[in-house]
C-alpha cells in the first residue's frame, strides 16, 4: 500500500508539473524580427507574420523591405520543432484517407503564444490597437485563418497566402462581428500542395460572414513570388492611405 501511495504521489506530482510547464510556455513569447517603424505616427499600424511550415521569420524579409516603412512589422517563429530544431512549425498534420487531420494541441498552443507575443511587443513597441494586420504564408496562414475566426474584433485586417482554412474552427455569434475584417487572399493558380479550390472556399466564408474580402490569383504554384508579395504590400499601404 505505502509502494502505491508513493507511485500516485509521483504521477500526480509529474502531472501537475506538465501542466505547469505548459502553462509557462504559453506565457512566453515567440522568437520574432522585427522591423520598426519610420516613427511618423505616435501609434504605428502593425503587421505581425507567420511562416509556413519549416520555415522561420526570415521568411519575410522582402515584405519588410517592400511594406510601407509606417508599418510594425513583426515576423514570428512557430514554437513547435522539428529536425533537431531546424524547422519551426505551428502544428503537426496528417493525410489520411484524402483529408487532413491537425494536431490540435499544437494548433491552440501557437494560437495561445502569438497572443502573448502581440501582448509583449504592444507593451514594448506600442501601436495602435485599432490598426493591427495580421497574416502569412502556407501554415501561418491556417493560423491567420483561426485567429480570424476566434478574434475579428482584434484585427483590422488579415492577409492569407496559399493557405486553406482550419481543419478544425467555429464562427462566433452574432455573425455580424466579422464585418469589419478586411481580407487579402493570394494564391497560386499553379498551386499543386493547396489547390485553388482551397482559396475559394476562404473567400466564400468570409464573405458570407459580411467581411470585405479581396482575391488575388497569381501565376505561381505554392510559393512566394515578387509577385505575390507585391500584391501584399499594395493591399497593405491602401489600408494605411484609408483606401
Amino acid at each position: 500500500m505505502k509502494n502505491r501511495n508513493q507511485i500516485i504521489v509521483v504521477a500526480l506530482s509529474l502531472f501537475f508539473l506538465i501542466g505547469t510547464s505548459a502553462a509557462q510556455q504559453e506565457r512566453k513569447p515567440l522568437k520574432y524580427k522585427i522591423r520598426q517603424s519610420n516613427g511618423s505616427e505616435l501609434l504605428p499600424p502593425i503587421v505581425f507574420l507567420m511562416h509556413g511550415y519549416g520555415g522561420n521569420n526570415k521568411q519575410f524579409n522582402q515584405a519588410m523591405k517592400m511594406i510601407d516603412d509606417r508599418f510594425l512589422i513583426v515576423s514570428m517563429n512557430g514554437p513547435h520543432k522539428k529536425w533537431f530544431g531546424l524547422m519551426n512549425l505551428w502544428f503537426e498534420y496528417k493525410i489520411s484517407n484524402g483529408d487532413t487531420t491537425s494536431n490540435q494541441e499544437q494548433f491552440d498552443h501557437s494560437i495561445n503564444r502569438v497572443l502573448f507575443t502581440m501582448g509583449v511587443i504592444k507593451q514594448k513597441y506600442n501601436y495602435d490597437p485599432d490598426k493591427i494586420y495580421i497574416g502569412g504564408y502556407s501554415q501561418g496562414a491556417i493560423v491567420a485563418y483561426k485567429l480570424a475566426l476566434l478574434y475579428p474584433e482584434k484585427f483590422a485586417g488579415i492577409v492569407i497566402h496559399s493557405a486553406r482554412l482550419p481543419v478544425e474552427y467555429s464562427i462566433k455569434s452574432p455573425s455580424d462581428i466579422y464585418q469589419n475584417l478586411d481580407m487579402l487572399i493570394i494564391h497560386g493558380n499553379h498551386d499543386s500542395v493547396l489547390t485553388s479550390k482551397w482559396a475559394t472556399q476562404g473567400v466564400k466564408l468570409f464573405k458570407r460572414l459580411g467581411a470585405e474580402v479581396e482575391y488575388y490569383g497569381g501565376n505561381f504554384g505554392h510559393e512566394r513570388t515578387e509577385d505575390s508579395i507585391s500584391q501584399m504590400s499594395r493591399w497593405l499601404n491602401e489600408r494605411i492611405d484609408g483606401k
